[in-house]
């Protein structure tokens, strides 16, 4: 299904569909050229991953003959799901190698997503929003043990613009503990604009990341996070590198919320008892006392 609005200058987009769930949304000015779109892509689903390695990594005779094969071990991994995503390499030569690991991932992708257009009279400033609720629960735990030739183990989180991982390389003795935590609540966008341009947008996911990590590396060892506010510009950003032989402990919890919060006044008690139960900062903009001096 596709759905097309027109405003005076200003066009808004819907498309989603019935199979799986996702929409491009946008903004065009056809005046200066200035535009915002964004596109999502979700899913009713669950998925629940458990499992876990052990043995050694070690030469093997596959002809006759005796043709050796070269050892090694590999594994990747990719999640994303409404920009919460989770990625995993893992490559190993000849050594030991042990892994335990679970993944549970759930979203919801029902609710209608909304989509508001407001212009006051007189004004030429369109405020148009979208409220979007398809969460995301992404949870992850993985433990690595190696001892051998070399390893390299890299692995990064991302919740809408949010992300954190670590990178081992070249480590011949790597041990690691890791837990990922991701959650979106819920997705606003507002935008605000004339018929001349886009004065401004804002997406606001509400989300939380937390990462954990507790590790012994014998090698090259590289942590990173990056954090953005609602315009997608950097607000926080950390890398750090060690080479050599480090026990390195990191928790990471990065959080965006969205709050409506509504100051609510008792107006009837106002009219009986006078101004005595406001504060005088409220008050004095509009002459509150001939207002509210009833008595």
């Amino acid at each position: 299904m596709r759905t097309v609005f027109v405003y005076l200058l200003l066009l808004a987009g819907l498309i989603s569909s019935a199979s799986a769930a996702s929409y491009t949304f946008g903004v065009y000015n056809v005046t200066d050229g200035s535009s915002f779109w964004i596109s999502r892509v979700s899913a009713n689903m669950t998925l629940d991953l458990s499992g876990s390695v052990e043995g050694d990594i070690a030469p093997i005779s596959v002809t006759p003959a005796g043709r050796v094969l070269s050892p090694y071990y590999s594994a990747s991994s990719t999640f994303d799901v409404n920009d919460v995503r989770l990625k995993e390499r893992t490559a190993a030569l000849e050594g030991t190698y042990s892994s335990e690991e679970a993944i549970y991932l759930q979203a919801w992708a029902k609710a209608a997503v909304n989509r508001t257009y407001f212009k006051p009279a007189g004004s030429d400033v369109w405020t148009i929003t979208l409220e979007e609720n398809w969460p995301v629960r992404l949870n992850s735990s993985k433990t690595v043990d190696y001892a051998g030739k070399m390893i390299n183990d890299r692995d990064s989180a991302g919740n809408n613009g949010d992300s954190v991982g670590s990178s081992f390389l070249y480590n011949t003795e790597l041990s690691k503990e890791r837990n990922v935590a991701l959650r979106l609540d819920r997705l606003n966008a507002t935008v605000i604009a004339t018929n001349d341009t886009i004065i401004s947008a804002e997406v606001f996911p509400t989300r939380s990341t937390v990462y954990d990590i507790a590790s012994h590396s014998t090698g090259i060892a590289d942590l990173r996070y990056r954090q953005v506010d609602v315009r997608g510009d950097l607000i926080n950003l950390g890398e750090e590198r060690y080479s050599g032989t480090y026990d390195i402990t990191r928790r990471v919890q990065m959080e965006l919320v969205d709050t409506n919060v509504t100051n609510k006044t008792d107006w009837l008690s106002c009219c009986i008892e006078g101004c005595s139960g406001l504060d005088p900062c409220d008050t004095s903009p509009w002459s509150g006392a001939g207002v509210f001096g009833c008595v």
